[in-house]
């Protein structure tokens, strides 16, 4: 999932989540919210946010991660797609929220997870977010345990 995830996708919610964007951002989200309130599942606002496939090429042009994404999201175990909506949702909703930076790479074993923290970039505060998806070059029949790692 993390090649399938970077590039475009992550240029493109970047720049919407950014120091100018983030408050529209946040603004079509309590739009969103207020028509899809209780049916939101974990992903849904990723594709309201970036409705066309080009949003999600990969770095060979693939737009397969658009097509799959709810696939992918859905295996998201479900502590850290909590969290990720948790944290992302406050932020949204807040009087003043802060731009958020998404990096999404292979983890180094077969499991997903997310590093969350806050740090100041230019004498502005982000809300980063580093999602680890499981190493595709790892071929194992058992699942691995996944570690949430929190950066505070």
């Amino acid at each position: 999932m993390g090649g399938i995830y970077g590039d475009e996708f992550e240029r493109n919610f970047n720049g919407l989540t950014s120091p100018a964007n983030i408050k529209a951002t946040a603004k079509k989200f309590v739009e969103f919210e207020k028509v899809n309130g209780s049916l939101y599942s974990f992903g849904m606002f990723a594709k309201a946010l970036l409705p066309r496939p080009a949003d999600w090429a990969d770095e060979y042009g693939s737009t397969k991660g658009y097509d799959d994404w709810g696939k992918h999201a859905g295996s998201i175990p479900k502590e850290l797609r909590e969290r990720l909506t948790g944290v992302t949702f406050a932020n949204y909703r807040s009087e003043n929220p802060l731009p958020v930076l998404l990096k999404v790479g292979t983890n180094v074993d077969a499991s997903y997870d997310v590093h969350i923290k806050n740090f100041v970039h230019e004498g502005i505060e982000y809300i980063g977010i580093l999602m680890l998806c499981p190493n595709p070059s790892l071929k194992s029949t058992a699942t691995s345990e996944h570690r949430e790692k929190a950066l505070a």
